[in-house]
């Protein structure tokens, strides 16, 4: 009797243990125009069904897996995975009416996410609109609002916004103008202020700009990574612009398609790269610090 006890009082505490831990799944939405990237990240998986819209495009899994075509929808299969991501654009999420877009994204998964959605620059919340359900935080890279829902389980998301040169085109068509006149007459300044520069201290000033033009340090960049990541970053320093497509740096790193796909998506999430789709092929950039 005292040993079933025991048992009994192991089996209890295992569930307990295990009712405690959750995957976490992250999954980000970036709207860029009429195009949605959707990319959906698991610490494990296991026996996984994921619906994904019919009109998606350039879908990438690093895992195994099988897509089973309905009507309306794809259906993605996983048995077992770790480290899971799971990526695609689609055009489905995103309808407008007039200035007024709408960002609407169903929850298939059924499982408690972290969500993040980045809107495209220029746009803005709309005053009247809609932001269902209400987000945790609200922030901003300085170019798009970011829209942030901790272990959401929702059935939808709904957010409505507008593009600022939609609406008030003329407003900041004038300011814009007034920029430029602005403009004009700093230039027209420096150029009588230079006038009076002797030319040993034009070019003091010169070399001090072109000095502090090279004074990026790649220690900002590459502290606290692992080696591939150092790699890539150090890598993509040395590229024209600080950017490259993935293919380029597939082929000159030296390290492994499933690998590469990891270690960007941990980079983007430390906020040290950004990644741009472009068609079938994505280009991977430096973010300024």
């Amino acid at each position: 009797m005292k040993k079933i006890l025991i048992f009994l009082v192991f089996m209890l505490f295992f569930i307990f243990l295990a009712g405690t831990i959750k995957a976490t799944i992250e999954t980000d939405y970036y709207i860029y125009e009429k195009n949605v990237l959707v990319r959906h990240s698991f610490d494990s998986a296991s026996n996984l069904e994921l619906r994904i819209p019919h009109d998606f495009a350039n879908l990438e899994i690093n895992s195994e897996y099988n897509l089973e075509e309905f009507p309306n929808y794809y259906l993605i299969k996983i048995n077992l995975a770790d480290n899971l991501s799971i990526s695609y654009i689609t055009q489905s999420m995103v309808d407008k009416s007039k200035d007024r877009y709408s960002f609407i994204s169903r929850n298939y998964l059924d499982k408690t996410q972290n969500i993040k959605l980045v809107i495209p620059e220029s746009a803005v919340l709309l005053e009247d609109g809609l932001v269902f359900p209400e987000p945790d935080l609200i922030s901003s890279d300085g170019r798009s609002i970011i829209l942030e829902w901790n272990d959401y389980n929702e059935k939808q998301i709904i957010v409505d916004y507008e593009f600022l040169k939609d609406k008030k085109f003329i407003y900041y068509s004038a300011f814009g103008l007034l920029i430029l006149i602005f403009l004009a007459y700093l230039l027209f300044e420096r150029n009588r202020h230079k006038k009076r520069l002797s030319q040993r201290d034009l070019l003091w000033s010169k070399k001090v700009q072109i000095k502090k033009k090279k004074e990026i340090s790649k220690d900002i960049f590459t502290k606290n990574l692992f080696e591939d990541e150092k790699k890539i970053v150090e890598y993509l320093l040395g590229k024209n612009n600080n950017e490259a497509w993935t293919k380029e740096i597939l082929r000159d790193v030296g390290i492994t398609k499933v690998k590469l796909s990891r270690k960007l998506r941990s980079l983007e999430q430390k906020e040290i790269i950004k990644k741009i789709p472009y068609g079938n092929e994505n280009k991977i950039r430096i973010l300024k610090k």
